[in-house]
């Protein structure tokens, strides 16, 4: 009998964080089935692919909800005052198209595209050397999600390659990585980088990536997922229905298993996030399933 045969079956009821009131599952015989294919692939066959936005970072503390990556970005000091204002007002009318129920992704993609082109034509015309982007961080309380900075250094050490697919700002989210001693050897980060002549800013490099286009993206960064040959098992991270599609680019994929983090609008987006995750975290700010995952794969 091979080694992959005498593995035990492992059982949902093995981890703590599943059984929680916060946690969702459509079909858990499918997720248990999952997870066996990620234990008994191990550390060798498993990649990780994670939003990085409320989903790597916490979504709300202290009854406030938590910046994005721009939002962090915007509290540079060099910044001129009426970009953070314009800043702000684009959130204001597009968020709620963003994460509203009653809308599909379809109706929802050209709203995404006109904020995105809007947001990059106020990064350009002013200097802001990329050294800010650092210092920034000093004056602002953005915390990773409980377990996260323990996830990706065990990801590291068992050489798992992390890959940050984020609609953000790139140049913040490694900012804010460094930040927490997390931007670790085995991360990847595929967003939006601003560009530069000399120390003024012009727009965006290459092209747009906004919450509902990843997928197209993932297609295109075709040559991130060469590299992972034979890693055909993938656990996904992600806050967004356009999250759930991050996988699309691996190749030969087996085991997907896909965990929605779900905090604004619960009642109305349940049942819509469990059409298109395995598992749905409701206001659960940790990394403990995943976390607890890894445990049982890496065999701690």
């Amino acid at each position: 009998m091979s080694e992959v045969e005498n593995v035990k079956r492992v059982k949902l009821d093995q981890f703590p964080a599943l059984l929680r009131d916060c946690v969702h599952m459509r079909n858990k015989e499918h997720v248990e089935n999952l997870i066996n294919e990620l234990v008994k692939g191990g550390a060798e066959k498993l990649q990780f692919i994670s939003d990085f936005d409320q989903t790597m970072t916490k979504q709300h503390m202290n009854g406030q909800r938590c910046l994005s990556s721009f939002g962090v970005f915007g509290h540079c000091p060099q910044l001129p005052q009426n970009y953070r204002e314009q800043s702000q007002a684009l959130f204001n009318q597009y968020r709620p198209i963003e994460i509203d129920p009653e809308m599909s992704v379809e109706e929802k993609i050209p709203h995404m595209v006109e904020w995105y082109e809007k947001a990059q034509d106020l990064l350009t015309g002013f200097p802001l050397p990329q050294t800010h982007l650092d210092n920034v961080m000093h004056n602002i309380c953005l915390e990773l999600r409980n377990g996260t900075v323990n996830l990706l250094s065990h990801l590291n050490k068992a050489d798992v390659p992390m890959l940050v697919f984020s609609a953000g700002l790139g140049d913040m989210v490694a900012a804010i990585l460094r930040y927490h001693s997390a931007l670790l050897p085995n991360v990847h980060i595929i967003s939006n980088f601003l560009q530069y002549d000399g120390d003024t800013l012009c727009g965006f490099k290459g092209q747009i990536i906004h919450t509902f286009n990843k997928n197209e993206h993932a297609i295109e960064n075709s040559d991130y997922f060469s590299l992972l040959t034979g890693r055909s098992n993938v656990i996904l991270l992600g806050d967004s229905e356009g999250d759930a599609r991050m996988a699309e680019g691996v190749k030969d994929s087996n085991a997907v298993l896909k965990i929605g983090f779900l905090y604004e609008r619960v009642e109305e987006s349940l049942n819509t996030y469990l059409d298109i995750y395995d598992i749905v975290l409701v206001d659960d700010q940790t990394m403990d399933v995943p976390n607890q995952l890894l445990d049982v794969i890496f065999k701690i």
